[in-house]
């Protein structure tokens, strides 16, 4: 039978067992230059279709890397016109 899962009555073993100040390892891909964190965003079906189009045609391993390529280009276009 045991404890119900989640209980809060753990051993002290196995609290002791855990490092406190251990937290797990980020995989921060290596095209990010300087990782500001994650968005979880709802697309429509044209701009997921879109992401998966570009990331065949810029031959890309990930939508993070599509993400990122298109935000360069669009910045780069936007300050070319503005200057």
């Amino acid at each position: 039978m045991g404890r119900p899962k989640g209980s809060k009555n753990k051993s002290r073993l196995q609290n002791e067992s855990k490092p406190q100040d251990a937290s797990p390892a980020q995989n921060i891909p290596g095209f990010i230059s300087n990782p500001a964190g994650r968005i979880n965003v709802r697309v429509s079906t044209e701009t997921k279709d879109g992401l998966a189009q570009l990331k065949d045609d810029f031959r890309l391993h990930s939508q993070e890397e599509v993400l990122e390529k298109a935000i360069a280009i669009v910045m780069a276009l936007r300050k070319a016109v503005s200057a």
